[in-house]
């Protein structure tokens, strides 16, 4: 992989993918919060309620004021950990989805047989052996397409002296022709 990298520019590389994963992770952070609620309400009400038959109208009071409690102390804290979450998920999403950005389009390139292009990676993102591989492979699949390449005109030079010779009978020097053809469309 070349040294040069690159500092991007765009947060967003796959907005669905990442917009998926934020999504995903501040959902948990907000059930898991819904749950966390949920249960102390029920412990401490269970509680409270079997302490209830000599302060009755005390107790349902406080119990109704820690419900507003928990729930408005969780809320907050669902949305401070959210956003936490929304950045860092950001960040490591960022980290993933730009590598794959790249191995989508170098997929295209050597798709389009242009074997000359190297992507690099940033030093901190994901994906370095991954990267590395891709690199391996396009420079095996450029070495082979040279070799090809050489072979081809070494062919097509042996054919084009045996056409030369005008001892061969004309329906040889047809298929040497189309010999000939046929390796000019393969390069």
């Amino acid at each position: 992989m070349s040294n040069n990298t690159s500092k991007r520019r765009n947060i967003y590389i796959n907005k669905a993918f990442q917009g998926r994963f934020i999504v995903g992770v501040f959902l948990l952070i907000v059930l898991s919060g819904l749950c966390s609620a949920l249960l102390i309400y029920w412990i401490t009400g269970g509680d409270l309620q079997a302490q209830s038959q000599s302060a009755h109208t005390n107790i349902m009071t406080s119990l109704e004021h820690l419900g507003v409690s928990i729930f408005l102390g969780n809320l907050v804290s669902m949305l401070i950990a959210g956003s936490v979450a929304t950045f860092v998920v950001l960040y490591a999403s960022h980290k993933i989805a730009g590598p794959l950005y790249r191995f989508e389009k170098l997929c295209e390139q050597i798709g389009d047989d242009q074997l000359d292009n190297i992507t690099a990676l940033r030093e901190h993102d994901q994906l370095q052996e991954l990267g590395k591989a891709f690199a391996i492979m396009s420079t095996k699949l450029r070495n082979r397409k040279d070799k090809r390449l050489m072979q081809i005109s070494k062919l097509v030079g042996q054919i084009e002296q045996l056409q030369k010779d005008v001892s061969i009978p004309s329906q040889q020097a047809e298929v040497l022709e189309q010999m000939r053809q046929t390796l000019l469309e393969i390069e």
